[in-house]
């Protein structure tokens, strides 16, 4: 008796991949936080989708916004279809540079950012769930110590009310250490990952504390709220951790 073969066809695979001339080497990507269907990433170019996890195309990215010849984006998020990128470039020291772009208030723009905002790089951002126009931008690198280039800046959270036209620091009591993520949950507090613990504010507070007890001492590289009301941190090389904010 001969025994025939079993064979199973291959899943199906997608290209997704636009084709951008300069994205970073892990090109942020993001769903919009009220509707799944809208993703949104960037390299030199910001690119949004209305088709969500049935996207099998490349093709179906709307090229929404030109960051600028050699400017790559480094965070990107999106609610209500209202979005905020940011992108540095040249990301190296010489000549370093940042920015912010958003299509928050109608078309997609580049922000003015005023003076007094770090020139460091941009490593997170965060939208209110409740207004497109009330969001905050995590700046990465050391504001005091071991900062190379002049105009580097202090501060590590900044929050604007108004779409990006004006922004206040509001890092108050935070460490000096780099700031990775950003997010306000739908109570109004405000949860930071950075390279030395995750950081909450309570709403209508002005200082933070360090949230849970029992993560060890690394990098929190992004922060996401769960349906099940915890907040869940991803570590670099530890895990992802669970843990429920104060009441």
């Amino acid at each position: 008796m001969k025994l025939g073969r079993i064979v199973r066809p291959r899943p199906a695979s997608w290209s997704l991949d636009p084709g951008d001339p300069s994205p970073r080497f892990i090109a942020p990507i993001a769903i919009d936080s009220s509707n799944s269907s809208g993703f949104i990433t960037g390299g030199q170019y910001v690119y949004t989708s209305t088709k969500g996890w049935g996207m099998r195309s490349a093709s179906e990215w709307t090229k929404a916004f030109d960051l600028g010849a050699g400017h790559s984006a480094t965070a990107v998020a999106m609610r209500d279809g209202v979005g905020y990128v940011s992108w540095c470039g040249p990301c190296n020291n010489t000549g370093f540079a940042r920015g912010l772009a958003t299509n928050a208030g109608g078309s997609w723009h580049q922000v003015s950012l005023p003076g007094t905002f770090p020139n460091r790089y941009l490593a997170g951002v965060g939208i209110d769930p409740g207004s497109g126009q009330h969001a905050y931008v995590a700046v990465n690198g050391f504001s005091r110590r071991f900062t190379e280039g002049p105009g580097a800046g202090v501060g590590h959270i900044y929050e604007t009310k108004d779409g990006g036209a004006t922004w206040t620091d509001i890092t108050a009591n935070m460490p000096d250490i780099p700031a990775n993520s950003v997010k306000q949950l739908a109570n109004g507090a405000v949860v930071v990952g950075s390279d030395l613990a995750t950081f909450y504010r309570a709403p209508g507070a002005t200082t933070w504390q360090v949230l849970g007890t029992g993560l060890p001492t690394t990098t929190v590289m992004d922060i996401e709220s769960g349906p099940d009301g915890n907040i869940y941190a991803a570590t670099h090389g530890r895990g992802i951790w669970s843990v429920t904010p104060p009441a």
